[in-house]
């Protein structure tokens, strides 16, 4: 069997690069036992995922890439490894590092997960994402297929799906307590305050071009984009914001919130998306506030059914009877994001977000049935442990960018201020063409065409 290291000096040497699903089955590691791991993006939230994966103590950090090393988001990393290598592009980095690196971590803005997550699958990397996966439907339909193609290890981080209500939902649904022949609809929500409602919907415009501070790679923060102007509007987190760059309250929270309802009763992708309750629509920034409805055709003994997302401070679903609120002393009664499950015989389950557990509305906070033990891995350790070829991902691409496809419906019915069909098997809204270019995104800018292809 080819090895690791021949392999890639031979891609680095011919610039080449098959795809040869299984050919680093036979991994080796540091001296010490640890998967090697590279980090794409080490700010922020990245610094958080950062500090989870050394915790575990099963992996040590190799390599450093962010495109604005001089940002103070960043001194916590690099403080931390002084001695690891550090780049702004993260080719340059795969390129030096080669046979030396067995995992990748991407834990940049939404808009440039994908040409990272392409490239380092494409080397034989194992793959770590921040959630969501990628920007567009199209990306989550290529990330899915190189994964497929090169058979590496992947994860997602919707960090719960590897906590409680992972195993209680399995448990729940197999054994009849959570039966998907009653279900009759489901709720999402996440009803806090979002970066974008201090623009209170009144934007009419890119913002004007700044001076680019010194040490900020702003090529390779657009990764893969159309050209924009730098301004500070756009970053520490305010990516999130802008419709050309993140990908708004659904891809921020959907993961959080739909993710087992959408693996566990099989929903997959749906025939109509609708949209209403829509305040402070413009065509830069994500609304004020709107619901989106998906509906899920019948599958197995699953009905046909509807899910229902709201966002918005004031756009609350409706509660139904015996539905506890959360608590404080500062804010009293609230609701706090999560879901809600409507049963045919009368039952409503409700649950919070990320892994926190379900429970029956009326009952208290205590469910009647025990959630079965989780394996006590953390998401982070699940993955490490799978690069080693000792456990399974919980997210792995496969269940995590049809989710992820999911929200991209959903930000498509934001931009358009409308609904449309779609068909879940030809992955296309019938007679759609303004709804269809928002699912296949802009053309990527010259030098990034490579990773919108699968071979």
């Amino acid at each position: 069997m080819l090895d690791r290291k021949t392999f890639i000096r031979g891609v680095l040497a011919t610039g080449t690069l098959p795809f040869l699903p299984g050919c680093f089955s036979a991994k080796t590691y540091s001296a010490n036992g640890r998967v090697r791991l590279a980090c794409v993006g080490i700010g922020h939230q990245a610094w958080h995922d950062i500090q989870m994966f050394v915790k575990t103590g099963l992996c040590e950090v190799v390599g450093l890439c962010d495109t604005d090393l001089a940002g103070s988001q960043c001194r916590g990393a690099l403080s931390a490894f002084p001695d690891a290598p550090r780049f702004t592009d993260f080719r340059k980095m795969f390129d030096a590092l080669g046979a030396t690196v067995d995992a990748v971590a991407v834990m940049t803005p939404d808009h440039s997960h994908f040409p990272a997550l392409m490239e380092a699958m494409r080397r034989g990397y194992a793959v770590f994402s921040e959630k969501p996966l990628a920007h567009t439907f199209r990306e989550n339909e290529l990330l899915m297929a190189t994964a497929k193609k090169t058979g590496v290890v992947t994860q997602m981080g919707n960090q719960g799906h590897s906590e409680a209500n992972l195993y209680q939902f399995r448990h729940y649904v197999e054994t009849g307590i959570l039966d998907p022949a009653k279900i009759t609809k489901l709720v999402a929500h996440m009803n806090k305050d979002r970066r974008w409602y201090k623009f209170k919907g009144q934007v009419s415009g890119f913002p004007a071009a700044e001076v680019l501070p010194k040490g900020l790679d702003w090529n390779m923060w657009q990764a893969g984009v159309p050209q924009h102007d730098y301004s500070s509007a756009y970053m520490q987190g305010e990516w999130r914001s802008w419709y050309d760059f993140g990908t708004g309250c659904l891809g921020d929270w959907g993961a959080h919130t739909m993710d087992t309802m959408h693996r566990f009763f099989d929903l997959g992708l749906p025939t109509e998306v609708k949209i209403a309750d829509v305040r402070g629509w413009n065509a830069f920034v994500y609304p004020l506030q709107d619901t989106v409805t998906y509906s899920f055709a019948a599958k197995g003994r699953r009905p046909a059914v509807d899910l229902e997302w709201r966002e918005g401070l004031a756009n609350l679903p409706s509660l139904p009877n015996g539905y506890k609120q959360g608590f404080s002393m500062t804010r009293g009664s609230f609701v706090k994001p999560g879901k809600i499950i409507y049963l045919s015989d009368g039952t409503v389950w409700q649950g919070s977000s990320h892994g926190s557990t379900l429970f029956r509305c009326g009952d208290g906070f205590a469910p009647d049935y025990p959630a079965p033990k989780t394996s006590g891995l953390s998401h982070y350790e699940n993955f490490l442990k799978a690069v080693r070829g000792e456990e399974k991902t919980n997210s792995p691409f496969e269940i995590a960018a049809p989710l992820c496809e999911v929200f991209c419906l959903g930000i498509a019915a934001q931009r358009l201020n409308r609904g449309f069909a779609f068909d879940p098997v030809a992955k296309t809204a019938p007679h759609d063409a303004e709804a269809n270019l928002l699912l296949r995104g802009p053309e990527p800018r010259a030098g990034w065409e490579n990773y919108y292809k699968v071979s």
